[in-house]
């Protein structure tokens, strides 16, 4: 597991709303770091948008994150991004245990559940058209590889990926439109506080 990404975010000595404060940040654009990621030409995904599960006979649905389709395989899955880094003094930065997937209580939720399991009721529509799909992804912050395999046999889903993998990609890869990403924000958030120090003219 990268420590790297726990680093970021968890810190000895920090005072606490500096974790609250940082975790909100990153959740403005950490699906967009996703996006990144499964458009660069390395990554064994590509990202085919936003899904919509519905049961059969039910015209409510749920959208979720992302459909992820295996490049090598062409197989497609439902994928969810679950990243709470801070929350509950970081109780669920780091996925160790299928217990920290108990408090998920949505229906949306519930719907990626059900696409893990492959339920035959479970019908999945991305822009409008229906895709067949073969399971279902969860993304997390971080986890150990003992708590990857419990979630994957408790529930079924093809795969977990984390945040910390999906960032060590990027920056290994050196993918410019990644640093381009964060320089922006970065560049924004710093115009954002200069401004708000700035002498009254």
């Amino acid at each position: 597991m990268d420590s790297h990404f726990l680093s970021i975010f968890r810190q000895a000595d920090a005072p606490v709303a500096r974790g609250k404060y940082l975790s909100r940040i990153f959740g403005i654009f950490s699906e967009e770091i996703v996006r990144m990621w499964a458009s660069d030409p390395r990554c064994p995904y590509e990202d085919l948008g936003r899904p919509t599960l519905r049961k059969q006979g039910e015209k409510a649905g749920a959208t979720l994150d992302f459909t992820l389709r295996h490049k090598e395989t062409g197989k497609s899955y439902i994928a969810e991004l679950k990243c709470e880094i801070e929350y509950q003094n970081y109780k669920y930065l780091v996925l160790s245990d299928i217990k920290q997937l108990a408090h998920h209580n949505k229906a949306a939720f519930f719907a990626l559940l059900d696409a893990a399991a492959k339920s035959p009721e479970q019908q999945a529509f991305v822009g409008g058209k229906e895709l067949a799909i073969d399971g279902a992804i969860l993304i997390w912050g971080a986890a150990t590889p003992e708590g990857k395999r419990a979630v994957i046999d408790a529930y079924g889903f093809s795969e977990i990926l984390t945040m910390a993998e999906i960032i060590y990609d990027l920056r290994g890869w050196g993918y410019e439109p990644y640093r381009k990403l964060i320089e922006d924000r970065r560049s924004w958030s710093n115009e954002l506080f200069d401004a708000l120090l700035a002498p009254q003219r």
